[in-house]
């Protein structure tokens, strides 16, 4: 698998596509798994580099971060009010457009915990095999749209000035690479303190404390590209095994509710940038119904604050884990007489 995603990795590059070595790879297993070639990644290998990607992220931060702390709560408020509206949208689409039954609309349309929302939307009377499609391909288009929409929405100049995309690989030094030590301890310490997403959020933490203390991890360029290129190849891997008719009728109404999230989102971020004076970037990228591990990833690749949109999706996540069980019961699928 992971050859395969180096083949598409390398292709990006050569063409000079953005995000390179993430979408390469994802779309490259992704076809190879619609091809019928057996791709697969070990779970302990992806949630490995989910851990260098927390370090990296931790490593983005500095004591400004903490001055900007105070701004946090009015977008986190309004992250919860997008989300909201987000769901509400896009289950009332999957509901009456694609026909899907209750359960299965609404918990296919919360944007995160994918297994969760697999698990619960199975015991309210869902479909699961549907739901973890609707989730897995969700993911994988906003993923594939946002850099396009962003490239083509922001202007030049905007984009120009991030950092990790106006640094060259050579002029970015690694620092402070002893950290690489903490991230399996770090990762077994999030799991007996029951940190959502334990693998990225307890390197992260680890990683976090020490930049904030004057050490901050700074990656060489070919392990950031190297998680990336794991990370994009096993999103892409989790579609070997489903009958293409299957995804062909899923996927549409996927795609669809995808740009319908991302309307949502974009609203809701212009809302932030002018009332908060959040970069519109940045606001974005916040609002984008992603996972935390992906959008993080997303955010680093094309230089925008890792902290605040790893923190942000950190927080719809929990308040989804949070929330949704006690929603649940409205949620079912009336039982068949």
């Amino acid at each position: 698998m992971l050859w395969i995603g180096a083949l598409g990795g390398s292709l990006f590059h050569w063409l000079h596509l953005p995000l390179a070595w993430m979408l390469g790879p994802l779309l490259a297993n992704l076809i190879a798994s619609q091809l019928g070639c057996a791709v697969g990644l070990h779970p302990k290998v992806r949630s490995f580099f989910l851990g260098i990607l927390g370090l990296i992220l931790g490593g983005q931060a500095s004591q400004e971060t903490l001055m900007q702390v105070s701004q946090w709560p009015a977008s986190l408020g309004l992250l919860c009010l997008g989300v909201t509206v987000m769901i509400i949208v896009v289950a009332s689409y999957f509901r009456w457009i694609a026909g899907m039954d209750r359960a299965s609309s609404w918990f296919s349309a919360v944007p995160g915990a994918m297994t969760a929302m697999i698990m619960m939307g199975g015991q309210a009377g869902g479909d699961e095999r549907q739901i973890a499609l609707a989730h897995a391909l969700r993911l994988t288009f906003v993923i594939l749209l946002v850099p396009a929409l962003l490239w083509a929405w922001m202007p030049a100049a905007t984009l120009s000035h991030q950092p990790m995309l106006s640094q060259q690989p050579a002029q970015m030094e690694a620092m402070h690479l002893w950290l690489l030590l903490g991230v399996w301890p770090a990762w077994q310490l999030g799991q007996r303190l029951r940190f959502p997403t334990p693998e990225l959020t307890g390197p992260l933490a680890w990683s976090l404390t020490w930049a904030l203390l004057g050490f901050p991890f700074q990656s060489p360029w070919l392990l950031t590209s190297v998680t990336l290129l794991v990370l994009g190849a096993s999103i892409g891997a989790r579609f070997y095994g489903t009958p293409w008719q299957s995804m062909v009728w899923i996927a549409k109404h996927a795609l669809a509710a995808s740009l319908l999230g991302l309307t949502v989102a974009a609203i809701s971020a212009w809302i932030m940038h002018w009332w908060l004076d959040v970069p519109l970037i940045t606001a974005m990228l916040t609002m984008t119904p992603g996972g935390v591990g992906e959008m993080a990833m997303m955010a680093l690749a094309l230089g925008i604050d890792p902290v605040f949109v790893a923190a942000h999706h950190l927080f719809r996540i929990l308040a989804l884990m949070l929330l949704i069980p006690l929603l649940a019961p409205w949620w079912r699928t009336p039982a068949a007489p």
